[in-house]
């Protein structure tokens, strides 16, 4: 993934690894410019005009390889906070397909309940109704008997 800087003058496009080769390489301009700023400050015979222009060029020298690692420094967080958001995205698509998936299933599950509880129900009328039915010709039939009974 590449990611662009921002500079003044240039506009560069980076990647991950790029960033923290160069970010590496400031951190060791970074020692070499803090190591010549010591060494200027130690140096007990050298002019002071001359000793103060170099303390001066080294600490805007070292300002700058600040400013520069900071930049990078962030650059390279953004691109891996970028890359756990990603992570985080597809981990949660993942989830919330799987979700979706079971969801599919019991609703499918549940309707195929309710079919059979319907059809149950529907057979255990007509189960009721037969006997209905039987129990009326019975009573009927006795009536029948009843009647000539009777007559």
């Amino acid at each position: 993934m590449k990611f662009n800087i921002f500079g003044k003058k240039e506009r560069v496009e980076m990647t991950k690894d790029e960033a923290k080769r160069k970010l590496s390489m400031l951190r060791f301009q970074k020692e070499i410019v803090s190591d010549a700023l010591l060494r200027v400050y130690s140096m007990q015979d050298l002019d002071p005009d001359v000793k103060n222009k170099l303390i001066e060029k080294y600490k805007e020298e070292l300002k700058s390889v600040n400013k520069e690692i900071y930049r990078i420094s962030t650059l390279i967080e953004v691109m891996e906070l970028q890359l756990l958001r990603d992570q985080l995205l597809n981990i949660i698509n993942e989830k919330i397909s799987e979700i979706d998936r079971r969801l599919n299933e019991l609703k499918k599950e549940m309707e195929k309940n309710q079919v059979e509880i319907k059809e149950s129900k529907e057979e255990e009328k007509n189960e009721e109704k037969d006997e209905l039915d039987l129990l009326y010709e019975q009573v009927n039939s006795i009536l029948e008997k009843l009647e000539k009974i009777d007559a």
